[in-house]
C-alpha cells in the first residue's frame, strides 16, 4: 500500500526511470523498514546516485541504483555485477546508509548523507564540500517527497 503511494509520488515528480522505481518500491520500503530508515530518504538517495538506472557504474567504480563501491561491501562481499541487480543494490545501499546515518552520524541525516558520499571527511573543521552539497541536494528532494506523502495521506 505505502509502496503504491510512493510510486505515485515518484511518477508525479517526473523522476527519470519511474517505471524502475515503481517496480522496486516494495524492496525500498522493506529495506528501509529493516534498517530503520525512511523510504523517502532512500528514494532520494537513489535518485541522486543513479536516476534509477540499475546498470549505472561511476568513474570511481560505484555500481547499481545506490552506487555502492564493491570494495566496501562485506557480509556478503558483492561484485559490481551483483550490485547492478536492483534488489541487491537497494539492500546494499540501505545497509551502507544505515551505517552512515545511525553510527557515523549518530542519527543525523545531514552528516549521514555526507558520509555516504564522502566517507569519513564529514566531521570536524575540514568537512567535505562535495559531501555537504550532496547532503543538501538529497535532503531537499527528501523533504519534497515527505510533503507529497502528507498531501496524499491526510494525517500523516
Amino acid at each position: 500500500m505505502y509502496a503504491e503511494v510512493l510510486c505515485t509520488i515518484v511518477m508525479a515528480l517526473g523522476m527519470p526511470n519511474s517505471d524502475v522505481a515503481c517496480k522496486y518500491m516494495d524492496v525500498v520500503v522493506e529495506a528501509s523498514e529493516h534498517y530503520e530508515l525512511e523510504p523517502e530518504l532512500l528514494i532520494s538517495l537513489i535518485h541522486h546516485e543513479s536516476r534509477w538506472t540499475p546498470g549505472a557504474v561511476s568513474s570511481s567504480g560505484a555500481c547499481g541504483l545506490t552506487q555502492v563501491l564493491p570494495k566496501y561491501t562485506k557480509n556478503p562481499k558483492l561484485s559490481c555485477k551483483q550490485l547492478k541487480n536492483p534488489q541487491t543494490s537497494i539492500w546494499a545501499g540501505a545497509k551502507a546508509l544505515d551505517y552512515w546515518v545511525h553510527r557515523y552520524g549518530r542519527g543525523g541525516i545531514k552528516t549521514g548523507l555526507c558520509g555516504y558520499f564522502a566517507g569519513f571527511r564529514c566531521k570536524g573543521e575540514n568537512k567535505s564540500p562535495g559531501g555537504i552539497r550532496y547532503s543538501r541536494k538529497v535532503r531537499k528532494l527528501y523533504r519534497k517527497i515527505l510533503r507529497k506523502v502528507q498531501e496524499n495521506i491526510p494525517g500523516c
